[in-house]
């Protein structure tokens, strides 16, 4: 047998599960939804303490990296050879940047339409006070004139 697969314990093997996880960006949360099991679960598998849903995390895993090297004495979880060569996982990422895309495309129209109805208010509330000012003012004129016709007659 392979005197590194002997020396991997359930610790190291969780430790090394644990960085998969975090280099694919995803929450146990996510990982324990995936395999139909308790957030708890992937923990205690991480913490090495369990190894209750490992063969589940270990087939989800292999749909994203080559396995080979989680056993290998190379492991380096941020060595991109570990994914790139696997399609599950380009086809697992293009499915996440797809929703992230999706979120940020709703985000920003939101934004863009409560801008767009922020900037009507407030063109109507600049509108309303300037005939409110010119109306004042054609009132004040009125007036005025009122007060200097008046004036004439008086002279009259």
């Amino acid at each position: 047998m392979n005197s590194l697969v002997e020396k991997l314990n359930m610790k190291i093997l969780g430790e090394r599960l644990q960085k998969v996880r975090q280099h694919l960006k995803m929450k146990q949360s996510e990982v324990a939804e995936e395999i139909g099991c308790a957030t708890l679960t992937i923990s205690r598998i991480e913490r090495g303490e369990t190894s209750t849903a490992l063969h589940p995390l270990l087939v989800f895993y292999g749909q994203s990296i080559d396995l080979n090297m989680i056993y290998s004495a190379d492991f380096d979880p941020e060595d991109e050879a570990l994914y790139s060569k696997n399609p599950a996982l380009q086809s697992h990422v293009k499915a996440r940047l797809e929703l992230l895309k999706s979120d940020a495309v709703d985000y920003i129209t939101n934004t863009q339409n409560q801008f767009g109805k922020n900037v009507e208010a407030l063109l109507r509330e600049t509108v309303d006070k300037l005939n409110d000012q010119m109306m004042n003012y054609t009132k004040t004129e009125l007036n005025d004139l009122m007060r200097r016709l008046q004036q004439t007659i008086d002279l009259l």
